[in-house]
């Protein structure tokens, strides 16, 4: 039994291994994936022990997202769960935010999602993937509706249209190298605001309104 607990532990230290190597280097180049190769030499790994572990890179990134995904529900988990704080959205909205702000390749990852990383997967996978990420998004969603005392559901509405609205601000402002050249320019200030300050009076102002127009339970 010793043994068994001992090999699986190295098994969990080894894929963690893998995932931080392969993060280090998406955020070298976050507009394209590393090769398994790339991938393993930075781990310090042979390839063919990636792949014991993930059958293909995009599998490595779709796990890397689903991780940074649990993190960001367990921050608003954390967050609600306390309601200790006198202005309990806003420090919902300043979590939320610095955790974006730590974790740059989240969205990045996500822009790829259904165009690169779920093609390259098996049906098994997908729906493995998207099955932690639904029953974690209603785990969380139901502690905001007990917190704000809000319907049953409410709370997984809310957490899905920030995220849907966080997704769209970044994108409309994810400028390629080439366009941000020319938008330096005074003239175009008005169509490149700070994405991060954006993201904050846009989440405030949406759950200010929704929460002033909330359903009673």
């Amino acid at each position: 039994m010793k043994s068994r607990a001992i090999d699986s532990e190295d098994k969990a230290v080894r894929r963690a291994d893998i995932l931080a190597a392969a993060r280090r280097l998406f955020l070298e180049d976050s507009h394209q994936l590393p090769s398994v190769s790339r991938i393993a030499a930075a781990a310090s790994l042979a390839k063919g022990t990636v792949y014991l572990y993930f059958r293909t890179k995009e599998e490595i990134f779709t796990a890397l997202l689903a991780e940074d995904f649990a993190g960001l529900l367990n921050e608003v988990h954390q967050t609600f769960s306390a309601g200790t704080q006198p202005d309990l959205l806003a420090h919902f909205v300043e979590r939320y935010v610095a955790y974006l702000d730590a974790r740059p390749e989240l969205l990045r990852l996500d822009a790829m999602a259904y165009s690169v990383l779920e093609q390259n997967l098996s049906d098994a996978q997908l729906r493995s993937f998207k099955l932690e990420l639904t029953q974690g998004l209603v785990r969380v969603g139901s502690v905001l509706d007990e917190s704000l005392g809000l319907p049953s559901g409410r709370g997984v509405s809310l957490l899905m249209r920030s995220y849907a609205l966080t997704r769209g601000l970044w994108q409309s402002l994810d400028f390629p190298t080439k366009m941000r050249a020319l938008l330096a320019e005074p003239v175009f200030a008005p169509i490149r605001p700070d994405f991060r300050a954006e993201l904050v009076q846009a989440l405030q102002e949406y759950w200010r309104g929704a929460m002033a127009s909330a359903p009673t339970p």
